[in-house]
């Protein structure tokens, strides 16, 4: 038997608007309640600034050292939960984690010449170290009369981290015997910080051999490098190496990691909204020009109406508003409207097909016509969402459950709000004529 033959009974829409009216006022007033007991919504990193973490640990480990670990980093109010198996961490941290402004520059360490003395050689090579605690070190450079210009040092690797090396040659034909010739050395990191110079003393003797201790190895007396020296732009280097140092047996493995700083939450947070407001009216034009004014107005309150809702179940779930619950709510914005769209085209037709009927009367033939098509298109979506629900894991289980009550919430208010408010503004303010 196909679905669409399945005989639905008919239902008194028109009559029963009311009751629906304070069924949605109900719902919209106790999502309220709860945003106003909560204060407000509970908002992801996304909009409020902060870290995630997704920790995987080869090993069951305790979430109370977890906790410490993640303290030791200053992170005391952040949540850790399980996220998946026993062996998934979720950590999260809400607030401003942009470091105080990084003004100092990377210093020179060290520094040691080779070879030492040298025996005939034709070139005298300088190794450099620079360090900075806030930011990496980008690049070193060294200047001296003998060069035209600033000169940047070659690197061991590459510039990235806390601590880097790098390294200089001079020929030995630049010097004159017995002179001493000064080489200017400094470090900028990656906040264009520029260093402290350092002054090098090069000497060669008459031979062209450079003479021992004239140049003595040298190391800051109070220079320590940390054990991980590692680029400090991201907030989250200490917490993962305070996660790996706190279990050194067991394997961990980042998964995930996000970082929002407070200024980005801000913009994300003002073009969500501008997202939202231009497709509300959008929406409204399109209606308005496709069928009538009073339909688009309709539609808008409708999908009001559903955003509020999903809103105050979130809000009552306690559940995070993030970037892809923003997407979420789109999805279920046109979704919802284009239910409307199908049940007010209807509405359209049957106001030039049954011309001797009540427009009450045609705004229930109307549903029920389309109410087949409503069911069946309802249910296959439901069946994917719950899929996804259940199926789908953690990550998209907030989107997916967004969807769910945006699908309910959408084909309840095309059915009984959307129809139901242009039936009580027809009957007030009765037009003769429909585009």
């Amino acid at each position: 038997m196909s679905l669409k033959n399945i005989k639905l009974p008919k239902i008194e829409f028109v009559g029963h608007r009311k009751v629906t009216y304070i069924i949605s006022a109900v719902l919209i007033l106790i999502g309220l309640i709860a945003m106003a007991a909560r204060g407000g919504m509970r908002y992801g990193i996304d909009f409020t600034g902060g870290i995630v973490i997704q920790a995987h640990f080869d090993k069951q480990v305790p979430v109370s050292e977890i906790r410490d670990a993640v303290i030791s980093q200053g992170y005391e109010n952040s949540i850790i939960q399980r996220y998946g198996t026993a062996n998934d961490f979720l950590i999260t941290f809400q607030g401003d984690i942009e470091k105080q402004a990084d003004t100092l520059g990377p210093e020179i360490v060290k520094y040691s010449t080779y070879p030492n003395p040298t025996a005939g050689e034709d070139q005298v090579a300088v190794r450099l170290t620079a360090y900075d605690r806030e930011s990496a070190v980008k690049n070193i450079f060294v200047n001296a009369d003998f060069y035209d210009e600033i000169q940047p040092v070659s690197a061991d690797d590459k510039y990235d981290n806390n601590e880097e090396s790098g390294r200089f040659t001079v020929s030995v034909d630049r010097f004159t015997g017995d002179t001493v010739v000064t080489v200017k050395a400094f470090a900028v990191d990656y906040n264009d910080n520029r260093g402290p110079e350092r002054e090098i003393r090069i000497q060669v003797s008459e031979n062209n051999e450079l003479m021992e201790g004239i140049i003595p190895d040298f190391e800051k007396p109070d220079y320590k490098i940390k054990e991980t020296a590692q680029s400090e732009f991201s907030p989250t280097t200490g917490l993962i190496n305070a996660l790996k140092n706190k279990f050194p047996d067991t394997k961990v493995r980042i998964d995930r990691e996000e970082i929002v700083g407070p200024s980005f939450s801000k913009e994300l947070q003002r073009k969500s909204l501008w997202v939202v407001l231009i497709g509300l009216a959008g929406i409204l034009v399109y209606v308005w020009i496709r069928f009538t004014f009073r339909f688009g107005v309709a539609a808008i309150i409708a999908l009001f109406h559903d955003v509020l809702i999903t809103l105050g179940i979130f809000s009552i779930t306690n559940k995070e508003i993030t970037i892809p619950i923003i997407a979420a709510i789109l999805t279920l914005i046109g979704y919802s409207i284009n239910d409307s769209i199908v049940i007010s085209d209807r509405i359209r037709e049957n106001k030039k097909l049954l011309r001797k009927k009540s427009f009450g009367d045609i705004v229930n033939i109307s549903l029920n016509q389309t109410m087949t098509r409503t069911i069946i298109t309802s249910l296959t979506t439901l069946i994917v969402l719950l899929a996804l629900y259940f199926f789908g894991g953690a990550v998209i289980n907030d989107f997916a459950f967004a969807l769910i009550i945006g699908v309910i919430i959408g084909t309840y208010s095309s059915i009984y709000i959307v129809a139901q408010i242009v039936f009580d503004w027809e009957d007030k303010y009765p037009t003769r004529k429909v585009r």
